[in-house]
C-alpha cells in the first residue's frame, strides 16, 4: 500500500512545483496579460498565454493519439460558462490576479494572496456544496452537444482535430511573429520561454494525473476549496492528487523566489483587504460556476479543443476587460 502511495504523492508534487517555478520566474498571469494589454499595450503576457495553449493543445492531441490518456472532455454548459465566465474574469480583475498567480505569489511571500485564496475557496465551497448550489444546478443544466458528446471546435466543425489546431497556429502564430523585440518583463523569463515551458507542463499534467483516479490534469478551482473543507469536516473522504498538486505549487514558486530576488513579505495596503477578498470570493464561486477557472477550463481543458472550455475562457477575458474598463476608463 505504501508503495503504491508513493507514485501518487511524486507525481502531484513533481507537478505542481515544477508548473509552481515556472509561472514564477515567468510572471504567467491572465488578470496581467489582460491588464498590462488594455492599460499599457503590453502584449508580453498575452502572447506568452497564446503561447502555452497552442503548445498545449499539441501536447493533448500527442497523449491521445499515442494511447497513453484517455482525456475526457468537458461538457458545454452553455449558460453557466458564459455567465460564470464573466463574473470570473470581474473577480480576477478586483483580486489583482487570476487563480494561478495567486498561488505562485504565496511562495514569493505575498499575504494578501492568503487572503484572496480565502475568500476562493469559501467562494468555491458555497458554489459547489452550499446555500448557491441550486443556482449552480439550475444554470448547468442547459447543454450543447454534438452527436451526443460534449463538442470541440474539431467536430463541431467536422474535420481533424491537427487541421484545427495547425489553423489556430497558424493564426495565431502571424500574432505571435509580430512581437517587438522590447516585449520583456523586467527580471523574468521571455514570453517565448515561459508560454513553451507552461503548454508542456499543461500536457504533461494530463499524464501525470493519471496516477489518481482520473486523468484530471492541472486544475485550481474545485481543489482550492477542498483544501478549506477537508481539515474543517473532511470533505472529500481523503486527500486527492489535485490537492496534492496544489500544496506543491507555492512550494516551487519559493524554490524560484528566493534566488532571485523576488521573495519579501508583502502585507496589502489596508484599504485593499477587503477588495481582494471579495475578488477572491467572487472568483471562487464563479470558477465552480463556470466549472474552472482561467487554468483549469482555460489551459488545462481548453487544450483538448473542448468548445464549452473555451467559450468560458473567452467569458473571461471579455469579463476582465468590461471590468477594467469601469475601474480605468479606456486604455491608453
Amino acid at each position: 500500500m505504501l508503495d503504491a502511495a508513493w507514485p501518487f504523492y511524486v507525481s502531484a508534487v513533481v507537478a505542481g512545483a515544477s508548473f509552481g517555478y515556472v509561472i514564477q520566474r515567468g510572471g504567467f498571469c491572465l488578470m496581467r496579460a489582460l491588464a498590462n494589454f488594455f492599460l499599457m499595450g503590453d502584449a508580453t503576457i498575452a502572447r506568452a498565454y497564446l503561447l502555452a495553449l497552442l503548445v498545449a493543445m499539441v501536447g493533448v492531441q500527442v497523449l491521445t493519439a499515442s494511447g497513453l490518456v484517455e482525456i475526457p472532455i468537458r461538457p458545454f454548459h452553455w449558460m453557466s460558462n458564459i455567465i460564470g465566465g464573466l463574473l470570473f474574469g470581474a473577480g480576477m480583475v478586483m483580486a489583482g490576479g487570476c487563480s494561478g498567480s495567486t498561488w505562485y505569489r504565496v511562495g514569493e511571500g505575498a499575504v494578501g494572496a492568503w487572503v484572496i485564496l480565502l475568500g476562493f475557496a469559501m467562494g468555491a465551497t458555497t458554489m459547489r456544496l452550499g446555500s448557491l448550489s441550486p443556482l449552480r444546478a439550475a444554470l448547468q443544466a442547459p447543454v450543447i452537444t454534438i452527436g451526443g458528446a460534449p463538442p470541440t471546435l474539431a467536430t463541431a466543425l467536422d474535420v481533424s482535430p491537427w487541421l484545427v489546431i495547425a489553423g489556430l497556429w497558424f493564426m495565431g502564430g502571424i500574432w505571435l511573429l509580430r512581437a517587438r523585440g522590447g516585449d520583456r518583463q523586467h527580471g523574468k523569463w521571455s514570453w517565448h520561454v515561459t508560454g513553451a515551458a507552461v503548454g508542456v507542463l499543461i500536457a504533461a499534467g494530463w499524464w501525470a494525473s493519471t496516477v489518481g483516479e482520473r486523468p484530471v490534469g492541472l486544475t485550481f478551482a474545485v481543489n482550492t476549496g477542498e483544501l478549506l473543507t477537508y481539515p474543517l469536516v473532511g470533505f472529500p473522504n481523503r486527500v486527492n492528487w489535485s490537492m496534492v498538486m496544489l500544496v506543491a505549487v507555492p512550494v516551487g514558486a519559493f524554490a524560484a523566489a528566493w534566488p532571485s530576488g523576488d521573495f519579501r513579505w508583502k502585507l496589502p495596503p489596508g484599504w485593499s483587504v477587503v477588495k481582494i477578498f471579495s475578488g477572491g470570493l467572487l472568483m471562487g464561486g464563479s470558477a465552480i460556476l463556470a466549472e474552472g477557472c482561467n487554468i483549469t477550463q482555460g489551459l488545462t481543458n481548453g487544450s483538448t479543443l473542448a468548445l464549452g472550455s473555451l467559450v468560458t475562457l473567452a467569458s473571461m477575458l471579455v469579463g476582465g476587460w468590461l471590468t477594467l474598463r469601469v475601474l480605468y476608463g479606456t486604455a491608453r
